[in-house]
């Protein structure tokens, strides 16, 4: 009866009572990438737990963070998925307090009790203090994970039931330092790892922040020895907070009430680590800056999309998922009606911007790239060359996708309040 019911308030019918309304488990790892997941097609991560979600979920293959006016990409990011607002309309994420919507405060709203288990920094505090209980767990390098997790099995086993749960778990992993446990680092060894096709020893030009931290953590040129190096200590990581999000789901299981939760996994952004275009970081707009986004749970059927979608249309989904009011104010839309078929395709353009160096549009086919200070562009057939290789800005059989993605770019910028210069 749950299955119909959560079916029929994602359909737009009345909104379910507090009796019918399922848990909701966020996970926001950091610094996940999108293909990070062996369910997904990397054949060389083991990610038994995170497999499964995908075995009875709903995928999306093209979620994107909107970027980040700050190297500390993770910072706006999670304002955005906290406040359901956009990059340039988010509000200081170093502000002391905040009225406007927010995720705790929506489902406690719609009658749930709320919690937040994560890192304390490069977030939005503000937002955090509206959760009901905060556990903040700074990076402490392997126990992370797994402290992590036990705060939020804590929390299952000592909740009364009387109302739903909402548990936002954001985890400082696998973001670096990379250190997990030894047992998972003993599960890779570096030389039978595969770096992508991308792989370059540098980044071909100034992309306008080649000097920043992230970029510092491995000797420039890259080496295939050292990138391998941190791809194994990236999936080890990996694999660790796949582990404990399976002692989470068990949790739930031994309580029963894991089939009356949905789970939406995610992260803040990905990045580059193993010298993607010769980077390490996320401090880029290529499309290993995409998160992995996977939902599962009642009234989620299996499926994939390759729509366009915003991290910060996370928000209302969740509320719709969950038979609850979204608030005013939010941007996102809302990717339930994708989920159950009620629409096909989403977003005609997605646009990103990092700082004023760097800013991306792209369509379902095509990406332009424009890096400002340089006045250089880059054209991508996404389709064709998904690893961002060929650069058809110049190729004259291309001057149409060439011209349609510079005006998107330009409107684009005017529809989220971009302060840079619009692309002419």
């Amino acid at each position: 009866m749950r299955f119909v019911l959560v079916l029929f308030a994602l359909a737009g019918g009345s909104s379910l009572t507090a009796a019918e309304k399922p848990n909701v488990l966020f996970v926001l790892a950091d610094d996940q990438r999108f293909d990070t997941i062996a369910a997904l097609g990397n054949s060389e991560i083991k990610t038994p737990n995170l497999d499964k979600l995908v075995g009875r979920g709903f995928t999306f293959s093209n979620a994107y963070c909107q970027g980040s006016m700050v190297p500390a990409v993770c910072t706006p990011s999670r304002t955005m998925i906290l406040t359901g607002r956009s990059l340039f309309r988010i509000p200081n994420p170093q502000a002391k307090t905040y009225d406007g919507p927010a995720l705790p405060t929506a489902f406690a709203a719609g009658g749930y009790t709320t919690l937040h288990v994560g890192k304390p920094g490069n977030s939005f505090r503000a937002a955090h203090q509206k959760f009901d209980k905060v556990v903040e767990i700074a990076h402490q390098n392997a126990p992370t994970a797994k402290k992590s997790a036990d705060a939020v099995i804590d929390f299952v086993k000592a909740h009364d039931g009387k109302k739903p749960l909402f548990v936002y778990l954001a985890p400082s992993v696998p973001h670096d330092p990379r250190v997990a446990p030894a047992e998972f680092h003993k599960l890779y060894d570096p030389a039978k790892l595969t770096l992508s096709k991308n792989f370059m020893p540098r980044h071909p030009f100034d992309n306008g922040e080649l000097a920043i931290r992230d970029e510092k953590l491995a000797a420039i040129p890259r080496t295939e020895d050292e990138m391998r190096k941190h791809l194994a200590d990236y999936y080890a990581t990996i694999t660790n907070l796949d582990t404990e999000l399976g002692r989470v789901l068990d949790a739930l299981r031994e309580a029963k009430q894991l089939d009356n939760t949905i789970v939406v996994f995610t992260s803040d952004q990905g990045l580059a680590v193993g010298g993607r275009h010769g980077l390490m970081g996320k401090q880029n707009l290529y499309e290993h800056f995409k998160s992995p986004l996977v939902v599962a749970g009642p009234g989620v059927p299996k499926g994939k999309s390759d729509t366009l979608v915003y991290l910060f249309d996370l928000f209302p989904t969740m509320c719709d998922l969950s038979g609850i009011a979204a608030p005013k104010g939010l941007e996102g839309e809302s990717l339930a009606p994708l989920i159950t078929g009620k629409k096909a395709t989403g977003r005609a353009h997605l646009f990103a911007a990092y700082k004023d160096v760097q800013r991306m549009v792209r369509d379902e086919r095509y990406k332009l790239m424009w890096y400002p200070k340089i006045e250089k562009v880059q054209l991508f057939d996404l389709r064709a060359d998904p690893d961002e290789l060929k650069d058809l800005s110049e190729d004259k059989a291309h001057t149409k996708p060439l011209a349609d993605l510079r005006a998107a770019m330009a409107r684009e910028q005017k529809l989220w309040g971009d302060t840079a210069p619009l692309l002419k």
